[in-house]
C-alpha cells in the first residue's frame, strides 16, 4: 500500500455527486453513516492521485415523498403506517456539504495549507480521515504546541501553535458558554507547560490565581497604578481636558514635565507628584491676575512649593490656572482609587516574566478599569519595542514576550466610544505581532467589539453563539467562518468551540478540556445560597433566644 494510499484511508461513508468548485463538494452519504459522520468531520478524498482533506461543514436530509409542498397530515399518517412504508423509507437520503482545506501530505509534512486549485471530480469516493492521521495534524509534537481540548466526535487531542498567539486571538460565546474554562486552560498551560508570560485584565474578579502557586500566579487584588508611571496623554485622558484647551494643556504638559524629573532625581516622591501639582496651582492662582497673561505666577508657586526654580515657564491666565486646577481635583475624585505610589516602578516586578498576572478589575468603574488596563496595555507593547532595540534609549524594556487578555472586551474596546484601552489593543493588534505581544480578546457580545480590533485577530475560538447579529458581526471579520460553520454555533453544547486561524492546522470542532480550577463564571445556585443564609438566620435567633 502507497503512502499515499495508507493516509487516504478510512471508512467509506459516501461519493461526490452534482457538481464541485476546488473549494466545496456535495456528498450523498451512506444510509449507515449518519452516526459516524457530524458537522466538524474531518474526511479525505483522492484528487488527481493526491490526499486532499476537507471538513464537513453541514448535513441535510430528505425524503422526496416527503417534500415542502407536502399539506396533508393524515395522508402521510397513513402513507407511513401502510405497506408502502419501506419504499418510503428506501428513498431516504443523507447529504453533507464538505470544504477542501489543504492537501494531506503538505499538512503532514510541512505544516502548512496548500489549498486545491482544482475541483474533485463527481462519482469519487470519501473517507472519514483516520484517527491517527488525524493525530498527526492536529497533535503535532515539537515545542509550543499546547493542548487545549479534543476534535468533536473522534476525540483525537487538539493543540495549538502558541507562537502564533502574537497573531492575536478572540474568544467568544454566549453567557455561560465557556468562555471563563477556555481562559483558564490556556491560561495555566501556557505558564506551567512553557513559561510564558501571561496578563488577564479580569473585569469581573472571577480567576484568582487560576489555582497556580506563589511561584507561577500574581494576584493584584485591586490592580493600580503608580502616579509616577502615568504619560501626560493619560492625564489629559483622565483629567477630562478638551482637545482645544490648548493653554490648559500646556500648563499640564510643563508641570507634569517639571514635577516627574524631581521624582527621577530623588527629590520628591511618587505619592508628592499629584499632591505638590496642585499645590502649585492652587498658590498661583491666588497671585494671578485674571485678564492677563503672567508666565510668573507658575514660577513663584513652583518656587514656593519644590523650592528650587522650574525651567519655561508658560504664561497663563488665572482663569486657564483654575481650569487645570479643576481639571486635576476631578482625576483625584474619579481615580484616585486605582492610583497608588507603592506600586513598583519596574514592569517587571508588576508582570513578572514567566507568570501569570491576573489584575483584578472588579469593584471599579468603567473608566478606571479603562484607565488602569490601558496604561499597563501602553507599557509593555512600549517596553517590548524598545527591547527589540527600535526604541528610544533609557526607556524601560520587558525582557520576554507576553500575552495579554482582556475579558469583558466589549466594554474597554467598544464599537462606538474612544477608550484609551482600545487605542493601545488597536497598536497592539497592529503591531504587536513584531514584538511578541499578542492580544486575546474575550466577549460575549461581539457586535459590541471594536471592528477594527477584531477583524485583526487573525485566530478564533467561537464557542456557543445564539443571537443573530453576534454571529453576522463575527463573521464579516472572519474569513475562515462559512454560513455553514456559523449555522453550527447555535447548537454547540457548553465547552465546545469552532476553532481557526493560524495557531491550528485547519479549522475544527473542539470540546474544550475542562479547567483543573474553578472559575467564577459559573451560575450563581440561587437556591443554596438563600437556604445557608436562612440556616444562619435562624441559628442566631435561636442563640438569641437562649
Amino acid at each position: 500500500m502507497s503512502s499515499e494510499s495508507s493516509i487516504c484511508g478510512g471508512d467509506e461513508i459516501g461519493v461526490i455527486i452534482g457538481e464541485s468548485s476546488y473549494s466545496y463538494s456535495t456528498i450523498l452519504l451512506e444510509r449507515d453513516s449518519l452516526g459516524k459522520v457530524i458537522v466538524g468531520s474531518h474526511v479525505v478524498s483522492t484528487l488527481n492521485g493526491r490526499c486532499v482533506l476537507g471538513i464537513v461543514e453541514s448535513i441535510r436530509s430528505g425524503l422526496p415523498l416527503l417534500s415542502d409542498e407536502v399539506r396533508d397530515l393524515d395522508s402521510v399518517k397513513r402513507m407511513l403506517e401502510s405497506d408502502v412504508a419501506s419504499v418510503v423509507e428506501s428513498t431516504r437520503y443523507h447529504v453533507a456539504r464538505v470544504r477542501w482545506v489543504s492537501y494531506l501530505e503538505t499538512l503532514l509534512e510541512r505544516g502548512e495549507q496548500s489549498a486545491p486549485k482544482i475541483p474533485p471530480q463527481p462519482g469519487s469516493t470519501v473517507r472519514l480521515a483516520r484517527s491517527e492521521v488525524l493525530g498527526r495534524v492536529f497533535s503535532p509534537e515539537g515545542d509550543g504546541w499546547l493542548r487545549i481540548g479534543s476534535l468533536l466526535g473522534s476525540g483525537v487531542e487538539y493543540r495549538i501553535d502558541v507562537n502564533k498567539l502574537t497573531r492575536h486571538l478572540a474568544i467568544l460565546a454566549v453567557t455561560g458558554g465557556g468562555k471563563s474554562n477556555t481562559v483558564c486552560v490556556i491560561t495555566r498551560r501556557l505558564v506551567r507547560q512553557l513559561g510564558v508570560t501571561t496578563v488577564i485584565f479580569d473585569r469581573h474578579g472571577e480567576y484568582g490565581t487560576l489555582g497556580l502557586g506563589t511561584g507561577e500566579a500574581r494576584l493584584l487584588r485591586p490592580a493600580r497604578v503608580n502616579p509616577a508611571s502615568l504619560s501626560y496623554w493619560e492625564l489629559l485622558y483622565m483629567a477630562g481636558f478638551e482637545p482645544q484647551a490648548t493653554a490648559q494643556k500646556r500648563v499640564l504638559r510643563w508641570l507634569w514635565g517639571e514635577l516627574t524629573r524631581r521624582y527621577r532625581q530623588g527629590k520628591i516622591g511618587a505619592a508628592d507628584l499629584i499632591p505638590k501639582a496642585v499645590e502649585v496651582l492652587e498658590k498661583a492662582s491666588r497671585s494671578s491676575k485674571s485678564s492677563k497673561q503672567d508666565p510668573d505666577s507658575l514660577a513663584r508657586a513652583f518656587s514656593e512649593v519644590l523650592g528650587d526654580k522650574p525651567s519655561n515657564t508658560p504664561a497663563v491666565r488665572q482663569d486657564q490656572i483654575l481650569g487645570v486646577l479643576d481639571k486635576l481635583n476631578d482625576l483625584q475624585d474619579l481615580y484616585g482609587s486605582a492610583l497608588d505610589p507603592n506600586i513598583p516602578i519596574d514592569l517587571t516586578r508588576i508582570i513578572e516574566p514567566g507568570k501569570a498576572t491576573i489584575m483584578d478589575l472588579s469593584m471599579m468603574e468603567d473608566n478606571v478599569a479603562d484607565a488602569v488596563a490601558s496604561h499597563y496595555l501602553r507599557r509593555l507593547l512600549q517596553a517590548r519595542v524598545s527591547s527589540r532595540g527600535e526604541g528610544l534609549s533609557g526607556l524601560e524594556v520587558y525582557p520576554v514576550p507576553v500575552i495579554t487578555i482582556i475579558e469583558e472586551a466589549h466594554v474597554l474596546i467598544p464599537r462606538d466610544e474612544p477608550t484609551l484601552t482600545k487605542r493601545w489593543a488597536a497598536r497592539i493588534a497592529r503591531e504587536g505581532r513584531k514584538f511578541g505581544v499578542g492580544l486575546v480578546i474575550v466577549s460575549q457580545r461581539p457586535k459590541k467589539l471594536d471592528v477594527d480590533v477584531l477583524s485583526q485577530t487573525n485566530n478564533k475560538i467561537i464557542l456557543k453563539m445564539v443571537e443573530p447579529q453576534d454571529i453576522s458581526y463575527v463573521r464579516a471579520a472572519s474569513e475562515e467562518l462559512s454560513e455553514d460553520l456559523a449555522g453550527l454555533l447555535p447548537s454547540l453544547n457548553t465547552g465546545e468551540a469552532l476553532i481557526m486561524g493560524s495557531m491550528a492546522r485547519m479549522p475544527a470542532v473542539v470540546k474544550i478540556d475542562k479547567c483543573e480550577a474553578p472559575t467564577g463564571g459559573r451560575d450563581i445556585n440561587i437556591v443554596e445560597e438563600t437556604r445557608r443564609w436562612l440556616s444562619r438566620e435562624e441559628n442566631s435567633l435561636e442563640e438569641l433566644a437562649l
